[in-house]
């Protein structure tokens, strides 16, 4: 007998609405869009699937799928397939709600040699890591995300430093929960390692001249889905946790 996957929909996401989104909820929703997502589906199966995607925050996933079977002469499915496409403009898969099962678990450092850095051909003292992914907060964060600043173009005066602090960065979780639950003005919300697991990293740029080493990461974080988190950092030592937008 077929599944009945609307119905699992239902009951779950009821669950996740009355209980404000609770992990248990959650990982019944994700299990659900595992399943849906591994499966050949029917018009019905992928509503569902597009459903799950919208309360999961993947507005464009939601858009896409929704996409590819709404009706076209249907007055409702074009009403609704223009408010997916206007909130997968501004949303895209960025502010999702994040399955804690696949984040947790330490990550492996990558280990850096000085081939791995690229130079800038547009910027002699800009430098990339061009093919490795490095570890920044246990995330791996994608190359085209991470750069550096250098005050010249000999990197290789400045590799072991660069190695050093990247290293640092790795899993900095004491010092990024410390510092927030000590910064932030609301003492209804505080940073656990729930928070830091579901930070989301947008960009990382390091920056090295005379005065040290001076980092910049913009990231967004689940107690404010609609604002990016701007972190500085001089040394090894957190200076400034802000919201932005």
């Amino acid at each position: 007998m077929d599944k009945n996957y609307m119905k699992e929909y239902i009951e779950f996401s009821n669950e996740f609405r009355k209980s404000n989104g609770s992990k248990e909820s959650v990982e019944k929703m994700y299990d659900l869009l595992y399943e849906l997502e591994s499966i050949e589906k029917n018009k019905q199966e992928s509503l569902v699937l597009s459903n799950v995607y919208i309360l999961l925050g993947f507005h464009r996933s939601a858009f896409e799928t929704f996409k590819e079977v709404a009706d076209s002469k249907n007055t409702k499915d074009t009403s609704k397939l223009y408010v997916l496409e206007q909130k997968a403009k501004s949303h895209e898969n960025n502010f999702i709600i994040k399955d804690l099962r696949k984040l947790r678990g330490k990550k492996e450092k990558v280990q850096l040699v000085l081939n791995d850095f690229s130079q800038s051909k547009k910027d002699e003292k800009k430098f990339k890591i061009k093919n490795k992914n490095i570890v920044v907060f246990n995330k791996v964060l994608e190359k085209d995300k991470f750069s550096i600043y250098l005050p010249n173009n000999h990197i290789e005066a400045y590799f072991d430093k660069i190695v050093e602090h990247i290293n640092w960065l790795s899993n900095c979780k004491n010092e990024l929960i410390d510092f927030y639950n000590k910064e932030q003005y609301d003492s209804q919300i505080r940073a656990d390692l729930d928070w830091y697991d579901t930070l989301e990293l947008y960009r990382v740029l390091i920056i090295i001249n005379d005065d040290g080493t001076f980092t910049s990461v913009t990231a967004g974080d689940d107690f404010y889905r609609d604002h990016l988190l701007d972190i500085e950092l001089s040394g090894n030592q957190i200076t400034s946790m802000n919201y932005n937008g």
